[in-house]
């Protein structure tokens, strides 16, 4: 992950206009400038922590005279009431950079400890767990990277990636009209194509995979008797395919799911429903 990018600057900043860190009325009224403390960021919870470089860049966004010394690797598992940084600046930037520093950190660290639990469910199965592009608008490239440090694999990062054919792709093209199978196959066949993967929803859609052939489908919000028998045909007619499960995937169908066979299964859960990691900035030592 590259911290120092223009995108990850512009969301920082973003953030702290948001906040007003600049016109902190309280520490402006009870805070002197001169007043130096050390403090540090202590878990409250069990679980896999993500972000401790975004949030040193909250810091030094509002001065760039703080230390902040991480106290564990990224993607660390840690225990309640373990230190997670050290930090020691003037009081005032601190207290004011504290708010979206934390939250950035929560937020990752959420995402990151509730795909560590999904991923232990899949435990002894050859399954990987797979994110969606469900995440916020400038925050895909934090989300995700929050997912790889819980043990989860991304999915693509933009339109441009890859090709995914899904529903309403297939509705437009099918009213047009348009040999739109013969147009994919063509692309397919190129040098350096783009990987083409195309969603299943119904009968339709899987007689119109096994003539398109695609190197990857994803059979969406369909139930288990369903997804056995999609599964089973798709692999005697395509060899090498790879199978991905997504649409309404839930914790507790994860291991049942991947009992049926799929490659990998996608959950836009992972990123858009997750709780904050519970932390918090202690002050330990004030110079006044």
């Amino acid at each position: 992950m590259f911290w120092d990018t223009p995108e990850i600057r512009s969301l920082v900043r973003s953030a702290l206009q948001e906040d007003s860190v600049q016109s902190d009325l309280t520490t402006k009224l009870l805070i002197k400038s001169a007043w130096v403390v050390e403090a540090t960021i202590v878990a409250k919870q069990k679980g896999i922590i993500a972000g401790l470089p975004l949030a040193a860049g909250f810091f030094n966004a509002v001065d760039r005279g703080i230390l902040f010394k991480p106290a564990v690797r990224e993607g660390a598992l840690v225990l309640p009431r373990q230190t997670l940084a050290l930090i020691k600046g003037r009081a005032s930037s601190i207290l004011s950079a504290e708010r979206p520093a934390l939250n950035a950190l929560q937020h990752l660290s959420g995402i990151a400890t509730y795909t560590h639990h999904q991923v232990q469910k899949l435990m002894g199965t050859p399954v990987k767990l797979y994110d969606t592009r469900k995440t916020l608008p400038g925050w895909r490239a934090l989300q995700k990277y929050a997912v790889r440090c819980g043990g989860g694999f991304n999915h693509r990062m933009s339109l441009g990636d890859e090709i995914m054919i899904k529903e309403n792709h297939l509705k437009v093209a099918r009213l047009s009209k348009s040999d739109w199978i013969k147009n994919v196959q063509h692309v397919m066949g190129m040098r350096k194509a783009p990987t083409v993967q195309m969603e299943i929803q119904t009968e339709r859609d899987l007689q119109d995979a096994l003539r398109l052939a695609p190197p990857r489908v994803l059979l969406d919000n369909l139930p288990p008797k369903v997804l056995k028998r999609m599964i089973r045909r798709l692999r005697r007619a395509i060899p090498g395919i790879e199978i991905e499960i997504t649409g309404g995937v839930k914790p507790e169908t994860l291991r049942s799911l991947a009992r049926l066979g799929p490659d990998r299964i996608s959950m836009g859960r992972l990123t858009h429903s997750v709780t904050n990691f519970d932390c918090s900035l202690n002050i330990t030592r004030v110079y006044s």
